[in-house]
């Protein structure tokens, strides 16, 4: 049996449908949590029907999976073409990451990090919202721990452990308690423990 060669263009060529579901689904889950947004809000956000939306996702679950994995996706995506940018000035990529953490926090609108909003939703640690935002903070971990050890610092593993918790404190400040000041002086203590001034 020959399959028509266009039958699989047709089948390869990216959903609108499904595409208009990720988008209302990104702007939701973020803006108000993802518990809180129901999959008729979705739908109808998206315009589609309920029999399109199960024939993209067949659960919540699965929606909120390719909800953080497109934001993981993109994260690694910015992260890459930092890298590929400045191949031979990882202290730049460093600078670049925090700086981008920073005009991040200042947008309005933002409500923190989407992957620990996302976690704390979830006490199952089998969740995927949850091990997803695990496999998030141990790229990020793993990231910088990289760009460390090729400026040759010392312990680069444990400093890059102590820039995470100032970008989780970071988050936090600004999204919740909503500080003017966090962001800059989330940068100037980067700046401290990268170059040493601060032992990790």
């Amino acid at each position: 049996m020959t399959t028509d060669n266009s039958d699989r263009r047709v089948a390869a060529r990216p959903s609108a449908a499904r595409q208009r579901i990720l988008d209302a689904a990104d702007h939701l889950f973020y803006l108000d949590g993802v518990r809180a947004v129901g999959v008729d809000r979705i739908i109808g956000e998206a315009a589609v029907t309920r029999a399109t939306f199960y024939r993209h996702f067949p659960s919540k679950e699965t929606l909120v999976e390719a909800y953080l994995g497109a934001r993981a996706d993109r994260a690694r995506a910015a992260v890459a073409a930092l890298r590929a940018a400045m191949p031979d000035d990882p202290r730049a990529v460093l600078d670049a990451i925090a700086r981008g953490l920073a005009e991040e926090c200042a947008i309005d609108g933002f409500r923190g990090c989407e992957f620990i909003n996302a976690a704390a939703e979830f006490a199952d640690e089998s969740a995927a919202a949850r091990r997803m935002a695990v496999d998030q903070r141990r790229w990020v971990l793993d990231v910088t721990t990289d760009l460390l050890a090729e400026l040759g610092r010392p312990r680069p593993r444990e400093t890059a452990e102590a820039l995470l918790l100032l970008r989780t404190g970071a988050y936090f400040a600004t999204g919740l308690d909503r500080s003017p000041t966090a962001y800059a002086l989330y940068l100037r203590m980067c700046d401290a423990v990268i170059d040493g001034h601060i032992e990790a």
